[in-house]
């Protein structure tokens, strides 16, 4: 069964929390008890030890007021409209990085690291991505910007581990056609488990200013996703701002990382033309400053990550190009729309 926690538990978590109340955009976010927060909700994370964090100050992101009070955490409101959403994206698995569904196609380009059947065993990655408030999705279609973390990729799905996190425009998962910054993650492949941001128990919020959801207005996100060589969690971070992590418990195939993804996925109905990702120009967004980790969180040498870069859909569409010592570039303006029975073949080369 689909670990959503139950509308009535949410609402009564909202109502003794402290509110925080709506941002310009019409978004609640309310200050909730650190311990009482959704994630304890999983039935896994009954005995969960809170693992604490670095207190870094960090850059205004979104524009609020003031910082939750302290033993408190920022988290956006759940309302029944986005538990409906989340359902429907599960029953079109619009979220997953390839489709198998006939009426919505996702194309997706970037650089992935492997193990290639290797020794090498990966524990993280940062890198700092551009963003752009992009326009020209509709609200059927989204296109997002994403670090993804994957273990089991090629066996079953249900010990097909992953955590994600980026940027995204994605009317489903935020209820507008604003950039957000989003987490994902899933335990099965993306069939059952999972969900985005804090729409079902599991993501342990940490930051008393910056999460899941919110509409992030700069002009870059410094990504880290990293296992905690000490607790095993794998953990969260936005520049110096520690956001929160996917605790051990969730996981059943996550002690390592066997595939790293930096990537822009775009999604759409096959009777619509594709929409943009990036900043919609070819080429004109990038991942920099791209570090994979080894156990010691410190860097692997680029001859052990096996790079490899994939197009589902080239020119004049999308396009990605990665250089060891540049970064990633990646997107385009879209309007790719498939010929009946006619799938795009997809490009990939070292």
């Amino acid at each position: 069964m689909r670990e959503h926690t139950d509308l009535h538990r949410r609402l009564l978590c909202h109502k003794q929390s402290r509110r925080w109340s709506e941002d310009e955009y019409g978004i609640t976010f309310d200050c909730v008890d650190i311990y009482k927060q959704p994630a304890f909700d999983h039935p896994l994370l009954k005995n969960h030890t809170l693992q604490s964090m670095n207190k870094n100050p960090s850059s205004e992101t979104v524009k609020l007021p003031r910082r939750c009070p302290r033993g408190t955490v920022l988290i956006r409101r759940t309302t029944r409209e986005d538990l409906i959403r989340e359902k429907q994206i599960q029953r079109t698995k619009r979220i997953d990085l390839k489709e198998d569904t006939v009426t919505v196609e996702a194309y997706t380009a970037g650089v992935s690291f492997s193990d290639l059947n290797e020794s090498v065993k990966f524990y993280g990655i940062s890198a700092i991505l551009d963003v752009y408030q992009l326009s020209g999705v509709l609200d059927t279609q989204t296109s997002a910007t994403q670090i993804v973390v994957n273990k089991g990729e090629t066996g079953p799905l249900d010990y097909r581990n992953v955590v994600q996190a980026g940027f995204h425009v994605h009317h489903e998962a935020e209820g507008d056609n604003l950039t957000h910054l989003f987490t994902y993650w899933t335990t099965d492949g993306y069939q059952k488990t999972g969900c985005f941001n804090i729409h079902c128990a599991g993501f342990i919020q940490t930051s008393e200013r910056v999460t899941p959801g919110l509409v992030y207005t700069l002009s870059n996100l410094a990504l880290s996703i990293f296992k905690d060589p000490k607790t095993s969690n794998w953990m969260l971070v936005n520049d110096k701002e520690w956001i929160g992590y996917w605790p051990k418990e969730i996981f059943n195939n996550l002690a390592d990382s066997s595939q790293i993804q930096l990537s822009a996925t775009a999604s759409s109905p096959t009777d619509q033309p594709s929409p943009p990702t990036g900043n919609g120009e070819l080429g004109g967004a990038s991942f920099k400053n791209i570090t994979v980790l080894n156990g010691e969180l410190n860097p692997y040498p680029p001859y052990v990550q096996h790079a490899e870069t994939f197009l589902d859909i080239g020119k004049p569409f999308y396009e990605a190009v990665y250089n060891v010592d540049s970064g990633l570039f990646y997107g385009g303006p879209g309007g790719w729309k498939p010929a009946p029975q006619n799938p795009p073949s997809s490009i990939s080369h070292r």
